[in-house]
């Protein structure tokens, strides 16, 4: 007996050490961080090892299919003629304006349409469609028709987000929240817009007017000092064309030193052209001046509001 008591300590010594390394091995394989996915059985767990590139999927209490469609499903439901694209479409409401993903509603409308998005830029081509969107622009452009986007083009993932009402419009659609449901039902009732025609001469000096006066503004306020201009034009105090009213004596200071006569930049001619769709800020206002100046407007106008670097006033 003596002669095998060694032994069998030795051997309780090794099955003790073998135990605390299974156990160290088991616990350093299950370090790193889960995210939630989804199954038809219920809930998943997916763990990025740190240690190994093995994945591993840990099933916790099943729930019912319905159940789990109910949690991720996209909020509100959508439709594009008839057609469920929730899924597809990641939906975004800020200051009570409902944003859509462009490319799910896109290939839903125009099957064969070609959508390639590239640092922030998207753009869309086919079935008589040319459409680009830019993140953080205030506008988007489809067969060369701006539209204008005041709370700006949202990104997300892979895709880019347009209001859904601006969307639907230029894609000559109808955007109509089912009371019922809520399920937003996107329809087809007319042609996809077109290029407006432009009075050259209004386009020429409007965009060089925003540019020579707001060319280091946001579009907005780009878009105020349009809206000043034509404001003018349409009021019997003041002449009758955008060129006129421009060059009237001492009211605008690029007249007077020249930057009037400056090549206008791209957003400058864009603004314009909003302005002349019908678009319009500082609506009502008929002056504004820096807001670094004290000017006649701040003691013989009524202030309306202040949109970058300038005030508005009626």
């Amino acid at each position: 007996m003596k002669n095998h008591l060694p032994s069998a300590i030795i051997l309780f010594v090794l099955l003790l050490a073998f135990c605390f390394h299974a156990i160290a091995a088991d616990n350093k394989s299950y370090s790193g961080t889960s995210t939630l996915a989804s199954t038809q059985s219920g809930y998943l767990f997916t763990s990025t090892l740190e240690t190994s590139s093995v994945d591993y999927l840990d099933v916790i209490d099943p729930v019912a299919t319905d159940t789990v469609a109910t949690l991720l499903r996209t909020t509100p439901d959508i439709t594009v003629n008839g057609t469920w694209i929730a899924a597809r479409t990641a939906t975004i409401t800020a200051d009570g304006t409902t944003y859509l993903s462009i490319t799910p509603v896109l290939q839903a409308l125009f099957p064969n349409v070609s959508v390639t998005l590239k640092n922030g830029r998207l753009t869309a081509s086919g079935n008589g469609l040319s459409l680009e969107a830019i993140a953080e622009e205030a506008y988007f452009m489809v067969n060369d028709r701006y539209f204008y986007v005041p709370s700006l083009v949202m990104a997300q993932e892979n895709d880019l987000l347009l209001p859904a009402e601006s969307l639907a419009n230029a894609l000559g659609c109808s955007v109509v929240k089912e009371p019922a449901t809520g399920t937003l039902s996107i329809r087809r009732v007319g042609p996809v817009a077109t290029a407006n025609t432009y009075v050259e001469e209004d386009l020429y000096w409007l965009s060089r007017a925003i540019y020579s006066e707001s060319g280091n503004q946001p579009m907005k306020g780009r878009i105020a000092v349009g809206t000043v201009i034509l404001n003018r034009v349409a009021d019997e105090a003041f002449p009758d064309t955008i060129q006129e009213v421009i060059f009237a004596p001492g009211q605008f200071s690029p007249v007077a030193n020249g930057t009037i006569y400056r090549t206008p930049d791209e957003k400058s001619v864009i603004a314009a052209k909003l302005c002349l769709d019908g678009v319009r800020e500082a609506d009502g206002c008929l002056y504004f001046n820096v807001t670094s100046m004290y000017s006649w407007a701040d003691q013989s106008r009524t202030y309306s509001c202040t949109i970058g670097g300038h005030n508005f006033y009626l």
